[in-house]
């Protein structure tokens, strides 16, 4: 995997998200605003209750989701995640690439049924 903080890094066994990491974090020095994007958005109401129904099984904390507005914001495992209708995800306090990366594996296992059938653009 690449060790640079502003790269992308890619494996064999994961799917190749192109990974940015935008800025460092203002409150901890050393972790980052990692951006990305999945291949197809999301269908909000069945996000919104995934998430919700998964509170108390995956420690989802302060979750946040508007159908409306097309955003989920939850804290998990010490990120701040904010999902996003068409596909974008932001993760904030992350490490480096492998652990944004690991991070989004997790959150399209624990969500992988509100994807769209269609590709974000």
């Amino acid at each position: 995997m690449n060790a640079n903080p502003y790269g992308t890094a890619g494996s064999d066994h994961s799917p190749d998200y192109a990974i940015q990491l935008a800025r460092p974090c203002v409150d901890e020095p050393g972790k980052y605003i990692a951006e990305s994007q999945y291949p197809k958005g999301f269908l909000m109401d069945v996000l919104c209750s995934i998430l919700q129904n998964n509170v108390l099984e995956t420690k989802i904390l302060e979750l946040k989701c508007s159908e409306r507005l097309g955003v989920a914001r939850f804290e998990l495992g010490g990120n701040t995640i904010l999902l996003y209708r068409n596909g974008r995800i932001d993760i904030r306090r992350a490490a480096d690439v492998a652990d944004a990366r690991l991070v989004m594996e997790k959150i399209e296992k624990m969500v992988k049924d509100a994807f769209t059938d269609t590709v974000c653009d």
